[in-house]
């Protein structure tokens, strides 16, 4: 070979190495672009979500870290259960999350809360109130006067009986400094938010949001489930329909404020607007403060045509088409 074919070889050398050059780099580039993309993403899902505060949140002993991540997805404490299960198995061992209820007085991000859930890092310095299903606000003051150094029951009870209906049940976690209006401020904030996911349900009802209050809390008094929620409601509204009273037992109860068990036949002649024997239409205003399943009751009662139920002492409910039917049932179940 002459030294003129040599230079002819040698200069074709470098041609045939660029499309290699070029490969590398964009290799390097879509390595780059997808580290990026990445990154933003984890600081997306890792960031603070805007919960209220103070927030808690209760890990059952035994539920599982998919389980838990999930629930802290739903109450929107975390941006991604899968992101939150992922940092637990990886960055930490998930077998040590310890059961307990969370108090967060701070917007978290997900890393962080990974942390509080394996150390076990929750509030000590708040106390539990809870307020159950169809309790009245004089009784939710005495609860809360137990617990809270600062609470004036006076105070509570000026502004909360005309909210009656609105001071939304559930286990609160708040410090023993909350004041009367501090504890009506987070009854009512607390109402909201379980409502607003039915806004376009509650507009829809031929009903008020002051009346379904007031059904939903007859309903809380006089059924025991879900189920027999959504039954209840269908005979209580069947009944409103065609102008007959609701004859509910749990308005009796409001009045005398004596368990059901004890009225009498001449109880239920007592002369009051919440004598739902005497008079058709609904009471005044609420007999209680309903919960979400009574409320979601009186939005979605059962399709039915019976206008008569009667309970057993097993808590076991039958219903009626007709008064006969009715009287039945009676005979049958409660003699």
């Amino acid at each position: 070979m002459d030294l003129e074919q040599e230079t002819s070889i040698d200069s074709q050398a470098p041609k045939r190495a660029r499309p290699l050059h070029i490969f590398l780099y964009v290799l390097a580039g879509l390595f780059f672009a997808i580290t990026l993309l990445v990154s933003l993403v984890v600081t997306y899902l890792n960031a603070p979500t805007d919960y209220d505060l103070p927030t808690t949140f209760t890990v059952e002993s035994g539920t599982s870290v998919r389980a838990v991540a999930a629930s802290l997805r739903e109450q929107g404490i975390v941006r991604s259960e899968t992101f939150l299960y992922l940092v637990l198995v990886t960055l930490h061992d998930p077998t040590s999350i310890k059961a307990s209820t969370y108090v967060l007085d701070e917007h978290f991000s997900t890393t962080q809360i990974a942390r509080q859930l394996v150390a076990g890092d929750f509030g000590n310095d708040l106390v539990r109130l809870t307020h159950i299903e169809g309790e009245r606000a004089e009784a939710l003051a005495a609860e809360a006067e137990k617990v809270l150094i600062d609470f004036d029951t006076n105070t509570f009870l000026a502004a909360a009986i005309p909210r009656e209906g609105r001071l939304y049940p559930d286990t609160y976690f708040v410090p023993e400094t909350f004041t009367a209006n501090e504890l009506l401020d987070l009854l009512e904030a607390a109402f909201e938010d379980a409502l607003l996911p039915y806004q376009e349900k509650i507009e829809a009802s031929p009903l008020s949001l002051d009346q379904i209050l007031i059904l939903a809390s007859i309903i809380e008094r006089e059924a025991n489930s879900p189920e027999s929620m959504r039954m209840v409601s269908s005979v209580l509204q069947n009944r409103l329909t065609i102008g007959m009273p609701l004859q509910a037992d749990a308005s009796i109860e409001y009045i005398l404020d004596k368990p059901l068990s004890e009225l009498t036949p001449g109880d239920l002649k007592i002369d009051s607007p919440y004598n739902t024997y005497i008079n058709p239409g609904l009471p005044p205003t609420p007999i209680g403060n309903p919960g979400l399943d009574s409320i979601l009751a009186v939005l979605e009662p059962a399709d039915s045509d019976y206008f008569y139920y009667i309970t057993d002492d097993n808590g076991t409910f039958y219903y009626s088409e007709t008064y006969d039917e009715h009287l039945d049932n009676i005979e049958q179940y409660l003699r």
